[in-house]
């Protein structure tokens, strides 16, 4: 059975609350006022056992009963739960027991209560709590579990989705399968390996269908075909011919994709989730202890942009180090279109990875983000030294949003980082560092944005934002216009792409440069450096912006605007801006700048303005 996407205890088989979902799946009993003592359904590696069946409201007999659950009338899963009616069903216990090869899961459910079943929908069902053992294999495990309950689980639906497949050259709607699922927590021991706990967790609004494969099929063939492709790697002796191995791994991949295909996960949340592990040793070394924490994870409408993943209030520990982040999560990517055009190509006979396109497997895509990051990082001594102190590093904010895909390639892209905070460390291969540090920057605070954006009726690609910029330094920013930026740009075929961009041409340029105090301190810092005064470090780096771009542009009215801008600059360091418009309507191509022969020639093809403040 699959788990919702993004649930971090990869490491278990099975969420133990899943196991109500499959004892109702297995055939939930019904009938008129009945007890059914010690009933057990065996379904070879999984079985399902109740010491006794309360059965109210229903009417069925206890023969129509035990059609219903145990099968031998021939009709199918979906036709027989269909007919099942009851006002209530309830269970002191229900005992599941799954094996994984070497591995026996048992978990225990206790006071189970379902009520208001019609035509094999569940509208409600609740359990007191529970216990979960985990053992032989790798991985022993305890663990005990909290109330849980549900509304509206449509068990004939399930049987659909597991049992049935979809009509050829049809797509089967999605439909609810569990219509809000909630528990209230959990606790596991792991033994050596650690213990996970977690606090409540919702789902709402569950959704299955029929695919071209049974679910029960995908699910055997990815058991099967995965244990064969494993044993395969590991034989070094392995003889298996390349086309066996292609048509097991094509095979593999269409029951993967299939099973992705059959659920829609709908919304919910798990909180307080609390990890500690130790990670594996090294050689001669004891093991490591890790911890992972989280105040909040979420999915879909819970989430702050009402899509995707995202993972609040995360706090983790390991090998001296340790850090907390906020928030990280996407939101708006859709994978559905990727999903399909994959199994479309895996239905090919002559189908290969190694000559796809994989521009049709690129997913819509939509942002990422990352707010709040704290990290300490311990510093090891080195050579005989004592180790430093611990360095803190930290990220206000880091965002990427891409949008208005053109052959799988965004045609518009944002980029944010904000307060990227990193320490300055003297090192002797970093004199940078050394000169960083004597004016005073002990910690940089850096940030940056990008914001572009492609008009295909104009063949423009805008540059409305590109900055870079440091707390106490100064900030460069610049906009612009690219032109004769076709759609060819954006070609699968790189060799087109690239004779595509060779066109290209710039039509604007207007950047602008703050000091908010790097300059000062540069100018301080060489006069330190030479035994001089400030100023006279300033009025000779002035003489230098002066003279030295009026005799490299030239004397045309813009290159002495440009030269005088910046000697007033550095003289006195406040703002310079500077904007440049290609003369031609079409731009200042490559051709041009290829054809110049001398820096002063540029001047003949743009006009420049500059100013400082």
């Amino acid at each position: 059975m699959s788990r919702p996407a993004g649930h971090p205890l990869l490491g278990i088989r099975l969420l133990p609350a899943a196991g109500l979902v499959l004892f109702s799946l297995a055939g939930p009993a019904a009938a008129a006022d009945l007890q059914l003592d010690n009933v057990r359904l065996d379904f070879g590696k999984f079985s399902l056992s109740f010491p006794r069946l309360d059965v109210k409201g229903t009417s069925l007999d206890r023969a129509g009963f035990l059609a219903l659950v145990q099968g031998g009338s021939g009709e199918s899963a979906v036709a027989r739960l269909g007919k099942l009616d009851a006002s209530e069903i309830t269970a002191p216990a229900l005992v599941m027991v799954q094996d994984f090869g070497t591995q026996k899961q048992t978990t225990t459910y206790r006071d189970i209560r379902f009520s208001d079943i019609k035509a094999g929908r569940v509208a409600r069902g609740e359990s007191t709590g529970g216990s979960i053992k985990v053992e032989g294999g790798p991985n022993p495990m305890t663990g005990e579990i909290k109330r849980t309950s549900f509304d509206t689980l449509d068990l004939t639906q399930i049987a659909r989705v597991f049992g049935e497949k979809a009509a050829p050259g049809t797509e089967a709607p999605m439909a609810v399968l569990l219509g809000r699922f909630e528990q209230e927590g959990y606790a596991l021991d792991l033994g050596e390996s650690g213990k996970i706990t977690g606090g409540r967790n919702t789902i709402r609004d569950f959704k299955g269908r029929p695919t071209a494969v049974p679910l029960s099929e995908a699910m055997t063939d990815i058991v099967v075909l995965g244990e064969q492709a494993d044993k395969a790697a590991k034989d070094l002796n392995s003889k298996e011919e390349p086309e066996v191995t292609r048509e097991r791994d094509r095979k593999l991949a269409t029951a993967l994709f299939g099973l992705l295909q059959a659920f829609d996960y709908g919304s919910g949340e798990m909180r307080d989730l609390v990890m500690d592990m130790k990670a594996p040793p090294k050689p001669g070394a004891k093991p490591e202890a890790v911890s992972f924490s989280f105040a909040r994870i979420a999915f879909g409408e819970e989430t702050p942009d009402k899509s995707g993943l995202v993972l609040e209030g995360m706090r983790f520990a390991a090998g001296g180090a340790k850090g907390s982040i906020d928030s990280i999560g996407y939101s708006g990517f859709s994978f559905g279109n990727v999903l399909n055009d994959i199994t479309a190509s895996l239905s090919q006979p002559d189908f290969s990875w190694s000559t796809a396109d994989y521009r049709r497997f690129i997913p819509k895509l939509g942002k990422v983000r990352l707010s709040g990051i704290s990290m300490t990082v311990p510093q090891d001594g080195k050579r005989g030294r004592p180790a430093g102190e611990p360095m803190q590093i930290g990220l206000g904010t880091f965002e990427i949003k891409a949008g208005e895909q053109l052959n799988g390639i965004p045609t518009s892209l944002g980029l944010t980082i904000d307060r990227l905070t990193v320490p300055v460390v003297e090192s002797p291969t970093n004199p940078a560092a050394r000169d960083l540090l004597a004016m005073g920057y002990k910690v940089l605070d850096l940030s940056a944005g990008l914001d572009l954006g492609w008009q295909e009726a104009t063949k423009e690609l805008a540059i409305r934002t590109l900055s870079i910029g440091g707390a106490g330094m100064g900030s460069i920013s610049a906009t612009g216009t690219l032109g004769n930026i076709g759609k060819e740009v954006f070609s699968g075929d790189l060799a087109l792409a690239q004779v595509a961009l060779l066109g290209a041409s710039a039509k604007s340029l207007d950047i602008k440069v703050e000091n908010t105090g790097l300059a000062d301190k540069l100018i301080a810092n060489e006069a330190r450096k030479t035994g001089s005064k400030p100023e006279e470090v300033r009025a000779q780096y002035g003489a230098i912006a002066s003279l030295g771009l009026a005799s490299i542009l030239g004397p045309s009215d813009g290159a002495k605007a440009l030269a005088n801008a910046v000697a007033r600059f550095v003289a006195k360091p406040g703002t310079l801006s500077v904007k440049a418009t290609a003369k031609a309507p079409t731009g200042l191509g490559l051709a041009d700048v290829i054809t110049v022969d001398e820096p002063s020639q540029i001047f003949d093809k743009v006009d420049i303005s500059a100013d400082a403040k």
